[in-house]
C-alpha cells in the first residue's frame, strides 16, 4: 500500500510542477507579448527610437530566461522566434510600417504558437 501511495504522491508531484510550468510559461510569453504590443503601438504614435526601446525589452525578457526556455521549448521554436525578433529589429531600423506590421505579426505568431503548444491537451498526454 506504500508504494501505491507514494506513487500517486509523486505523479500529483508531477502534475502540479506542470500545472506550474504551464503559469511560468504563459506569464512570460504574455509579457513579452505585450513590450511587443507595446512598441507596434508606438511605431505609431511615438516613432521608431520608442518602439525599438520596448522592442528591446521585449528581447531582454526573452534572453534573460534562456536557462528556462532552453530546457523546456524545443529548439526549433526556440530558434524561429529569435529569428522573428532579429528580422523585426531590423525591420524596426530600415523599413516602413507595412514590412514592420508582418515582422510584428511574425513575432507575435511565434510567441502564441509556443505558448499554446505547451498547454495540456487530451492529444499531447495520450
Amino acid at each position: 500500500m506504500k508504494k501505491e501511495i507514494f506513487a500517486l504522491s509523486l505523479l500529483a508531484l508531477l502534475f502540479a510542477a506542470s500545472l506550474f510550468n504551464i503559469r511560468y510559461f504563459d506569464r512570460l510569453c504574455l509579457d513579452i507579448a505585450a513590450e511587443v504590443r507595446a512598441s507596434s503601438e508606438a511605431l505609431q504614435t511615438e516613432g521608431r527610437a520608442a518602439a525599438q526601446e520596448h522592442l528591446d525589452q521585449a528581447l531582454h525578457i526573452w534572453l534573460e530566461a534562456e536557462n528556462y526556455t532552453h530546457i523546456f521549448i524545443r529548439h526549433p521554436e526556440i530558434d524561429s522566434t529569435a529569428d522573428a525578433f532579429y528580422e523585426l529589429g531590423q525591420e524596426l531600423g530600415s523599413s516602413d510600417g507595412e514590412s514592420c506590421r508582418a515582422a510584428f505579426d511574425k513575432l507575435l505568431y511565434h510567441l502564441e504558437s509556443i505558448r499554446t503548444m505547451e498547454h495540456l491537451r487530451f492529444g499531447s498526454i495520450m
